[in-house]
């Protein structure tokens, strides 16, 4: 059994006295102290599963029903936290409810500006793909053909901009 005996200084000058017991062996001293802070994360989270994401909120007595709902509520909570991750949000984005999470990742806020000699319009980027889609084939062909050369130069290196001539 380890004890690991904090004392908190704060700015007003008065002390708050704590400790730490665990049967975990460590290295260095702050190394508990550190983990334990993770626990508010965690709790954060259980916090909002429970509150927000319909772990209560069951209208079927069927064991099956029921562990149905909780396994599907769980997979599309862990997918969004995913998805923050891949879109690298996470510390912005992580312990928000799920419906801010779906104001801020929501499509209509994604758009896509055309310019056209001196004039330019902005259009949601679903409005976009149905303009796309309910193009002539042979105007679909050739957009099609521009995004693809556009997109190749997206993959390519970039010259070294800042490389002497």
């Amino acid at each position: 059994m380890n004890v690991l005996l904090l004392r908190e200084h704060y700015a007003d000058g008065h002390q708050d006295s704590w400790a730490l017991m665990t049967t975990a062996d460590f290295a260095h001293a702050a190394q508990p102290k550190e983990q334990y802070h993770l626990r508010a994360a965690i709790e954060e989270r259980h916090r909002l599963l429970k509150c927000f994401y319909d772990l209560s909120d069951f209208h079927s007595r069927s064991l099956h029903v029921i562990t149905a709902q909780v396994v599907f509520i769980l997979l599309s909570y862990t997918l969004r936290q995913w998805q923050l991750w891949r879109l690298r949000q996470e510390e912005e984005l992580a312990g928000k409810t799920p419906g801010l999470l779906q104001r801020r990742l929501n499509i209509h806020h994604q758009h896509v500006v055309i310019y056209h000699q001196h004039a330019y319009t902005q259009m949601p980027l679903v409005t976009f793909t149905r303009e796309v889609l309910e193009l002539a084939p042979e105007a679909r062909a050739k957009a099609l053909a521009k995004i693809r050369k556009l997109e190749e130069s997206f993959l390519t290196p970039l010259d070294n901009v800042r490389a002497p001539p």
